[in-house]
């Protein structure tokens, strides 16, 4: 077990156990990238409840770590430095929503109010910062997703700025899902979730055909498996 002490005032003690770990997720940004500093998340199982019958995930972060410490602590917790493993990429229909999301439905909200309201018409020098930024979050997380696999992890990567990566072993998944709604039929592109006790992982929009074969390989490990999630 690994105890974690954090705290200013009240120091906090926390019980790491590698077999409750459910996902670890190592995240850095550019400065911490050139500062050779990452931070390194756990989510593990718990045994408390909200609402019901909902289950509580414990996230504990553990902020500053370098590579030496973050892979003593994914050895640890993971039994071993995870590798990437053959790479899946998102399907560039993916920028195509996200511009739709977050630039043309943003801007044209924008232009319906100011035609409306005359004085709004003074800040439409925003709207080429606006479109600047968010073409450039949108461009750098498409080209940071990827979702790799081998025998022993699925890592999925994500992120414009802070880019992060989620380790889970396959023996920790409790349920998949994939969709694929109607409009993506045609592109043959969908979203594969990972379930586990620690949270859900989705990924997308990727090629259909390559997620199912992931889900069937990924459910044969977990039946065919002896190891338990927790």
């Amino acid at each position: 077990s690994l105890l974690l002490s954090y705290g200013l005032l009240n120091t906090k003690n926390t019980i790491i156990r590698p077999d409750k770990v459910q996902i670890v997720t190592v995240g850095r940004n550019y400065f911490q990238k050139k500062m050779n500093i990452l931070d390194l998340k756990i989510k593990q199982a718990s045994t408390s409840q909200v609402d019901g019958d909902t289950l509580k995930n414990n996230a504990i972060e553990i902020p500053g770590c370098n590579e030496s410490e973050k892979e003593m602590l994914l050895k640890f917790l993971l039994e071993k430095v995870p590798e990437r493993g053959v790479a899946l990429r998102p399907n560039i229909r993916k920028i195509i929503m996200e511009t739709l999301m977050f630039v043309i439905i943003p801007v044209g909200v924008y232009f319906a109010f100011a035609y409306n309201f005359p004085e709004l018409v003074e800040y439409a020098f925003i709207i080429p910062l606006y479109l600047l930024f968010a073409g450039l979050l949108i461009f750098m997380g498409f080209r940071n997703a990827r979702l790799f696999v081998n025998d022993e992890f699925v890592i999925k990567q994500s992120g414009a700025w802070d880019v992060d990566r989620d380790f889970i072993a396959p023996h920790k998944i409790q349920s998949l899902s994939l969709k694929q709604f109607f409009w993506h039929r045609s592109s043959n592109i969908g979203i594969v979730t990972l379930h586990t006790a620690g949270g859900p992982i989705s990924f997308g929009l990727a090629d259909y055909s390559r997620l199912k074969e992931l889900v069937n390989y990924w459910l044969c490990q977990v039946e065919s498996g002896n190891r338990n999630w927790m």
